[in-house]
């Protein structure tokens, strides 16, 4: 088990019930972050980005993203990819940090790296428009095109 898993499976555990109280779930994610628990450092990453059980807050949302994808990759830590994700739409938006669209494009392609396929096409996009790289319509086409044919494989999945 990572460090804070404890708290973090009992804040999960609390806000699966269908009354809860909010402030308890914070502080036992709080808690968990204070150990050093990247997944409730993005847990939490995501509420303050969403006003989800808080007030909005892109700054604490921002710095607890950083928290979550710092140092190695935690076993289990599934949500990597999305935190990485949610940094670059930070920088891209300007959220919580100043706008740097090198930056973006940076964690849109770790994010894509590590298996996000709307990252992908975030690299695509920024590709195609020159946003934080430069503009290559010719890769971002490509790109696309194995975007169309894993969408397909997956659908055949299905």
């Amino acid at each position: 088990m990572a460090k804070g898993d404890r708290f973090y499976y009992k804040a999960l555990s609390l806000a699966e019930q269908d009354s809860y109280d909010s402030r308890e779930v914070v502080k036992l994610l709080e808690d968990a972050v204070v150990k050093g628990n990247k997944k409730a450092a993005y847990a939490l990453a995501s509420w303050y980005l969403n006003g989800f059980h808080v007030r909005k807050n892109y700054k604490k949302a921002f710095a607890l993203l950083q928290l979550a994808v710092q140092g190695e990759r935690e076993n289990g830590f599934d949500s990597y990819k999305d935190a990485l994700y949610d940094i670059a739409v930070c920088y891209e938006l300007g959220q919580g940090v100043g706008k740097d669209a090198k930056l973006a494009f940076y964690y849109y392609l770790l994010s894509a790296y590590n298996g996000d396929m709307q990252a992908i096409e975030e690299v695509s996009r920024c590709l195609y428009y020159g946003i934080g790289c430069t503009k290559n319509s010719d890769l971002s086409q490509k790109i696309d095109e194995y975007l169309l044919i894993i969408t397909k494989k997956k659908g055949d999945l299905l």
